[in-house]
C-alpha cells in the first residue's frame, strides 16, 4: 500500500491527482492489474470525472451544493453535509491498469473531493496484480 497525502485550499474542492496516483502505479511493479485509490476520511470522497474542461469541476460542486444545501443538521459539528455528500459520491475507486499505466477514459482523471476542507488528506493506494 502507498499513502498519498494532499492538501485541499477550500471546504469544497476538486483535486486532480491522477498524476500522483500514476507515480504510485509505477513504482508498484504492477503491470497488468487494479489499482484500488481510498480515501480514509468520513468527509471526503474520490470520484473519476472529466479533465478537460474546467467548467465541469465548478459544474459538480454547484452540483453537489444543490443536492446538499446548507440546511440545519443534527450533527454539532456542522459538516454533516459533508458526510453526506461523502457517502453519496464514494471513498473509493478502482482503475484498470495494463502496461504499468492507469487505463482512463480519454477524458477521465481521478479526483479527491475535498467537502469539509481546507484539510490535508491521505489517499491509499493499492495495486495488485490480476
Amino acid at each position: 500500500m502507498d499513502v498519498i497525502e494532499v492538501s485541499s485550499q477550500r471546504r469544497r474542492q476538486l483535486v486532480d491527482v491522477t498524476s500522483f496516483v500514476q507515480q504510485s502505479v509505477a513504482g508498484s511493479g504492477v503491470a497488468d492489474g487494479v489499482c484500488h485509490v481510498f480515501v480514509p476520511h468520513t468527509t471526503a470522497a474520490v470520484c473519476l470525472n472529466e479533465n478537460a474542461d474546467p467548467d465541469v469541476v465548478d459544474d459538480l460542486l454547484a452540483g453537489f451544493e444543490a443536492l446538499v444545501p446548507d440546511v440545519r443538521f443534527r450533527h454539532a459539528e456542522g459538516n454533516s453535509d459533508a458526510h453526506l455528500l461523502s457517502s453519496l459520491i464514494g471513498t473509493s475507486v478502482a482503475i484498470p491498469l495494463s502496461d504499468g499505466e492507469l487505463r482512463l477514459g480519454r477524458w477521465q482523471a481521478i479526483y479527491l473531493t475535498e467537502l469539509d476542507g481546507p484539510r490535508k488528506r491521505e489517499l491509499w493506494l493499492t495495486c495488485v496484480r490480476t
